[in-house]
């Protein structure tokens, strides 16, 4: 099976995610990024902690680019995860969507385990100015992929480990 990997089970270049908090348009939410090396488990992974406020804002997430220029062979993304039994999307930006709002969205809740996930493409919305849209992820257009954490007052506390597009 053709994959991609986008965070590995080890050897993760931390300093390729971006934590991003809506202070850059005025919100309230704040929040911080950290690698952990897993004792127990045969893989790391990234772990995010924060706030989320919808006072001026409502969001935090992390992300990173895709270098991959050929995209088009993947069809869905895969990963694990666990939490504090909240609600995340997956959050991917396409070339051409230059605006912060205007992304494709996919949701999935977390337990205190570790979980694998698979989200195929065609499930994912396209957000713009608030409103869902059901419109076709084209996976050769893909250059962020991250983890979101939005939409309501909310304590951010995820661990990802292992993304993939598969």
């Amino acid at each position: 099976m053709l994959s991609l990997d986008i965070l590995p089970e080890k050897n993760i270049d931390f300093n390729s995610w971006r934590f991003v908090k809506d202070q850059v348009m005025g919100g309230k939410s704040d929040g911080f990024l950290t690698l952990n090396e897993s004792a127990n488990e045969s893989f790391d992974f990234i772990s995010a902690k924060g706030n989320v406020s919808t006072d001026g804002g409502g969001f935090l997430m992390f992300r990173t680019k895709i270098e991959q220029r050929d995209l088009s062979d993947f069809s869905k993304i895969k990963f694990k995860a666990k939490g504090n039994n909240e609600k995340y999307f997956i959050h991917i930006k396409t070339k051409g969507s230059i605006f912060p709002w205007v992304r494709y969205l996919a949701e999935f809740q977390v337990s205190e385990e570790w979980k694998d996930f698979e989200i195929e493409f065609k499930d994912f919305i396209r957000y713009s100015n608030k409103a869902p849209k059901r419109r076709k992820l084209n996976s050769n257009k893909i250059n962020l992929i991250g983890v979101e954490a939005s939409g309501r007052d909310f304590k951010m506390d995820i661990d990802i480990a292992s993304i993939k597009l598969i």
